[in-house]
């Protein structure tokens, strides 16, 4: 259960969290930041104000929605894919928190861009169709200081969480690490495999051990009781012999 836990329902949690903050963000800045001049967090370094995105994350590749939305689903598709497939392995554990960060901002944007509901709508609480297949990603943080590209919070997760991913690849993981993905036993499943045949061992081991010593209690027993048979047969007949 607790495997279950920590393998299944906790990145599905996690995931869910990232799309809720970044959905979140978007909708309060539809709300009271659209059509104003936005504010500062910290004056002259970083901002908010709202930007209607219909590229890539940080602007690039506008009005290629469509392109997004074919390719967007395979690649979660993809991530979610590598996730399971991978080794439930402490060695692991970077490389799942990168997988979830990437899905989570994938989706984030994707929620964006297919525009379901129209979500300004939405904030009046009126449900209707949006434009679908033709939405925007708002963007909303812009660090002013370094005068980096307007980005949002799925931005920030899929960025850390590819960033994350460049430097699990070069430095932490090798080519053999990444055998799970084709099908190949790594070293950590061979480890676990290992770890199981041992114990089984163990345990056949152990059964033996108590079978053994379960049939010698049992020959012990017998001959203590034909021991006491034979005496109480002897003391018998010397009574009989006696009378």
């Amino acid at each position: 259960m607790d495997k279950a836990l920590k393998k299944y329902v906790l990145p599905i949690l996690s995931v869910l969290a990232i799309i809720a903050i970044d959905q979140w963000t978007k909708l309060l800045t539809l709300k009271y930041v659209k059509d104003t001049q936005g504010f500062y967090i910290i004056n002259k370094i970083l901002r908010i104000f709202f930007v209607k995105n219909e590229g890539m994350a940080w602007g690039m590749l506008q009005n290629k929605q469509i392109v997004f939305i074919i390719i967007t689903p395979i690649v979660i598709a993809a991530l979610i894919y590598i996730f399971y497939k991978m080794p439930f392995d402490k060695k692991y554990v970077l490389m799942r928190i990168c997988l979830i960060f990437l899905t989570g901002g994938a989706i984030g944007n994707l929620i964006d861009r297919v525009d379901i509901l129209d979500r300004e709508a939405l904030l009046g609480g009126v449900f209707t169709a949006g434009n679908v297949f033709h939405g925007y990603v708002v963007d909303m943080i812009y660090a002013e200081i370094i005068n980096f590209p307007v980005f949002n919070i799925a931005d920030s997760f899929i960025t850390v969480g590819f960033a994350l991913l460049m430097i699990s690849i070069l430095f932490i993981y090798k080519e053999k690490d990444f055998e799970f993905i084709f099908g190949k036993k790594t070293d950590a499943d061979v480890e676990t495999s290992d770890s199981k045949t041992d114990n089984e061992e163990l345990k056949e081991e152990s059964s033996a051990e108590i079978k053994e010593e379960s049939s010698a209690v049992r020959k012990e027993d017998t001959i203590d009781t034909a021991a006491e048979k034979t005496t109480e047969d002897t003391t018998e007949r010397e009574k009989d012999e006696n009378n």
